[in-house]
């Protein structure tokens, strides 16, 4: 429940790539008659694919009426110097811009036409089956109670919301449909190079052939963590005073 964001004075800056998630996410804000702005990231990797995904999204900001706001990143350059992997330097530079974003926001006082004021919060379209990814992934890696619980619906240190975390992909594509909306279907999601693309082709496929329900047994395991962590951290506040 973000009510207690919803005001007129909150602006949002929508983090979108142009896949049905993002989309819907636009669609379901402007319904909600929520101020906000639409952001893009290119990071140049798919080339005249990512230059569509732009050209895509400023269409879909324009059917809004709202402004569009885009970086071009030189991604692969990022990751030779970090020495990182491409999908690690897309979200190192996708967040520290977003992160510059809502800092202007809150360094300087509002003003008509003013382009810096940008956003008080991010949302991104993250969803449940995002979250089933990433619990698992970092189960693999090796985590604690923070890994397992998966995404975080509302970052408040870095102010960033999930609205569509609730959601499983299946719903979102659902709605998109029954309301007409477009959108870009990014051909690496296919590629079997990406850890969480081989999680979520692969592996997860191959565990519900033997255990049906394991997804919604992950979430519920996530929901478990999260009261788990809570109830820890509680204790360790009462040992601390």
């Amino acid at each position: 429940n973000f009510s207690h964001l919803s005001s007129s004075a909150t602006h949002f800056l929508l983090a979108v790539s142009g896949g049905v998630d993002s989309v819907v996410m636009t669609d379901l804000f402007f319904k909600s008659a929520c101020n906000f702005s639409v952001a893009h990231c290119n990071f140049q990797l798919r080339g005249n694919e990512s230059e569509e995904d732009e050209v895509f999204l400023k269409s879909v900001a324009e059917k809004y009426r709202k402004e569009f706001f885009v970086k071009k990143f030189n991604t692969e350059q990022y990751a030779v110097a970090n020495k990182i992997a491409v999908q690690e330097a897309a979200r190192n530079l996708r967040y520290e811009w977003f992160a510059e974003c809502i800092q202007r926001r809150s360094e300087i006082a509002p003003a008509a036409n003013n382009h810096l004021l940008v956003a008080n919060f991010l949302a991104t379209a993250h969803h449940a089956d995002d979250n089933i990814e990433t619990a698992t992934l970092n189960f693999f890696r090796g985590t604690g109670l923070q890994g397992l619980k998966g995404i975080p619906v509302f970052d408040k240190q870095r102010k960033i919301i999930r609205p569509l975390l609730f959601a499983r992909r299946s719903e979102i594509a659902e709605y998109a449909k029954e309301n007409n909306l477009q959108w870009r279907e990014d051909s690496s999601n296919e590629s079997g190079k990406y850890t969480r693309n081989f999680f979520r082709n692969t592996i997860l496929p191959l565990i519900k052939e033997k255990y049906p329900s394991a997804e919604e047994n992950i979430l519920n395991n996530i929901y478990r963590f999260t009261e788990t962590d809570k109830i820890y951290k509680d204790a360790i506040d009462l040992i601390k005073q």
